[in-house]
């Protein structure tokens, strides 16, 4: 039995930037609070080392202070454990963690001079995280909290005594405010960018996941058409087939029974291709999911494209396999369909070479190249495997897009490239983690 590893405070469960792939939004902005948590308890730490020496009554304040500075650090450890432990985190969380911070502020303040401590522009990281993170309701909540809180601390404080300090007065209060502005933009600015980032990763995941279905639908749309067409070709191909065992009743020669044998393979491989249209109607989740190594998808499509293709083929496979879970029609008319094009490309080329094959683990993805040595890419190289769009006179473009929505479908992609005068096309596959 597996055990679930605890991840560091620092590990991509609770990393912010990491975070911004997390499917609980509010988990990503607790993990926020928690990195911009850590920032304050560094402001606060600078504050009491600028403010011991002027402090009222240091023997009961400071060790105040510094248990309010050990409260937040303890609160973040626990936070952290409630980002690893919990799947859901609720907007109450975020926002008693917010009024925390907002109440620690202002007790760490009111022992260091009130509102006239410079330090108190940090106010303004939480206000600006809690209009981003907050309902409305809970966001005008904590705004008001701080402005009543800044208005108590005119009025309950403990006075600073910057004359007990080393350096002039004037001097003592622009370093406290450089810092302190420094501190707050630092903060704000870092969570507004990754805001944004947050935001654009968001929008580019909405994107895809519209092309995705668009092409899911042009797909379906083909797939029609396919069933139908095998509908259409049922019928012929029962007559060539009662036709065929009728000549061969007729004439026993050798030569004869050697030609009947011949077209009844062609016509065998015909019916087959049918039953698969039919079964698939062209849409790769229709045909029932095989989990195997990859390489062994390859080998049994390859070799029944050999008994038919006019060029040869050599394939080399890693020795680490890949586990993957596909649909076995579509991944070998798939793979048929690409083979057949980088033939064809050769033979524009005037070459027969034979194609090469590769199939080989990339970290925990398995990737299939196909390389040719033909003339090369099209000039509009990003509409390779859309739907209908080909460079053959004579082509339709959906054997490129078949294989691109086979890998889609998985969770893997299909590239094309250039490499030393050759032409790859690169197919990838993720693995499969399940036990079977």
């Amino acid at each position: 039995m597996n055990q679930r590893r605890r991840p560091g405070w620092w590990s991509t469960r609770t990393n912010p930037w990491a975070l911004a792939e997390d499917h609980d939004e509010n988990r990503m902005w607790l993990a926020w609070l928690v990195r911009l948590r850590w920032v304050a308890i560094v402001g606060q730490i600078v504050t009491l080392a600028f403010t011991v020496p002027v402090i009222d009554l240091p023997a009961m304040v400071l060790p105040a202070m510094a248990g309010l500075v050990g409260l937040l650090a303890v609160t973040n450890v626990i936070t952290v454990r409630v980002l690893t432990d919990r799947e859901r985190v609720p907007v109450s969380a975020l926002f008693g963690q917010l009024l925390l911070d907002v109440v620690v502020l202002t007790a760490f303040f009111a022992g260091a001079g009130g509102a006239g401590n410079p330090f108190v522009a940090l106010y303004l990281i939480h206000i600006a995280i809690g209009a981003v993170i907050l309902p409305s309701r809970e966001a005008v909540t904590l705004m008001t909290l701080v402005v009543l809180a800044n208005i108590a601390l005119h009025r309950v404080h403990l006075p600073l005594h910057p004359e007990r300090h080393p350096l002039p007065p004037d001097m003592l209060m622009a370093f406290g405010q450089i810092i302190a502005v420094t501190v707050t933009v630092g903060s704000v600015g870092s969570f507004v960018l990754g805001m944004g980032s947050t935001l654009r990763r968001q929008k580019q995941r909405l994107v895809e996941a519209r092309d995705r279905t668009a092409q899911t639908d042009r797909l379906r749309a083909v797939g029609t058409l396919a069933a139908g067409a095998a509908h259409e070709l049922n019928t012929p191909l029962s007559t060539i087939g009662l036709r065929l065992r009728r000549v061969a009743r007729r004439h026993g020669d050798d030569d004869t029974s050697a030609d009947l044998a011949a077209i009844r393979e062609q016509l065998e491989r015909c019916t087959t291709i049918v039953d698969k249209l039919l079964v698939g109607a062209g849409d790769p989740s229709a045909s029932g999911i095989d989990r195997r190594p990859l390489h062994t998808f390859v080998e049994d499509a390859l070799s029944l494209w050999r008994k038919g293709a006019p060029l040869g083929a050599t394939l080399s496979v890693d020795p680490d396999p890949v586990v993957v879970e596909l649909p076995d029609v579509a991944f070998t008319q798939a793979f048929i369909n690409l083979l057949e094009n980088a033939r064809e490309a050769q033979q524009e080329a005037g070459l027969d070479l034979p194609l090469r094959v590769r199939v080989t683990r990339d970290d925990d993805v398995g990737v299939v190249e196909i390389i040719d040595h033909g003339a090369g890419l099209p000039d509009d190289a990003t509409r390779i495997g859309e739907p209908f769009y080909t460079t053959k006179p004579t082509g339709t473009g959906l054997g490129v897009f078949v294989a691109r929505a086979v890998a889609d479908g998985a969770g893997g992609g299909l590239t094309y490239h250039r490499a030393d005068g050759t032409t790859v096309a690169r197919w990838t596959f993720p693995e499969s983690r399940r036990t079977p």
